[in-house]
């Protein structure tokens, strides 16, 4: 390992300052992994990506059954949601860039790759990077995409910005580190939205109520925070047992400390 001792301890003490955020927070949590390594790498935009194997029988599709869903966006610029929305359209039709397409060649592993490495020299004169790259000012990018299990995974995104310089090997070797011992926080991300355990992806208020039950307010609470009756809040805590397949605040308290 290549990486001084300053960073060492820097990734370290960001290890175990996310390990005290509370579970029903984990966007905050996301929000300070980004900020931390981006610093340590100088990477002011980016972001965390869910991917799922939606697709059974996969042999003819392109993208071997994986689909794009959520995203959060670190440093966010204007293009970027509707740079997503339009590259998920094409996703969705079967139709990947030659950086998806590579991703999902080697998707079930740990990988963690700079750009240059991982497209053709061609690529670079594409129409999606010329759009969806240079078009929003982003010049390089760094991936480290994790698994949870066979299905699911996560992209998370370092990007470097006009007029700052291509990343470095040293650079991805300190992102792959800073996340790589962080699977207990890629599957609380994925459980946050809904897309581990859930029977269907969760809307944005059972995500809120969803929030609220883990930091343990109770249902009384919970209304009054959301403007709600108690009987809707009761309502909602319902679908989110049923959802999660568990019988009490106890069952899916214990799915987020990976313990289900």
């Amino acid at each position: 390992m290549t990486i001084d001792d300053a960073t060492l301890a820097s990734i370290h003490c960001l290890w175990d300052e996310m390990a005290d955020l509370p579970a029903s927070e984990p966007e905050i949590s996301l929000g300070k992994l980004f900020s931390r390594i981006g610093n340590l790498i100088e990477s002011r935009h980016g972001y965390w990506l869910s991917s799922l194997r939606l697709i059974d029988d996969a042999a003819a599709d392109p993208l071997y059954g994986w689909r794009a869903r959520s995203i959060v966006f670190h440093g966010e610029l204007p293009a970027d949601q509707h740079a997503y929305t339009s590259t998920v359209k094409q996703l969705d039709k079967g139709i990947p860039d030659e950086s998806t397409y590579n991703h999902v060649r080697r998707a079930g592993r740990f990988r963690a790759t700079l750009m240059v490495d991982h497209v053709s020299k061609e690529f670079y004169s594409g129409d999606h990077y010329i759009h969806h790259y240079l078009g929003r000012g982003i010049i390089d990018r760094l991936f480290v995409v994790m698994p949870v299990n066979e299905d699911v995974e996560s992209y998370f995104i370092f990007d470097r910005l006009r007029g700052e310089p291509n990343f470095t090997p040293k650079e991805l070797e300190i992102a792959s580190y800073a996340l790589r011992s962080l699977g207990w926080f890629n599957r609380q991300i994925h459980l946050s939205y809904g897309q581990l355990v859930a029977d269907s992806p969760l809307t944005p208020t059972e995500r809120n109520v969803l929030k609220h039950l883990l930091s343990g307010s109770a249902e009384k609470i919970i209304a009054e925070a959301m403007s709600q009756s108690p009987h809707t809040t009761h309502q909602y805590v319902k679908t989110l047992f049923r959802k999660f397949n568990v019988r009490s605040r106890a069952e899916l308290t214990a799915l987020w400390l990976g313990h289900a």
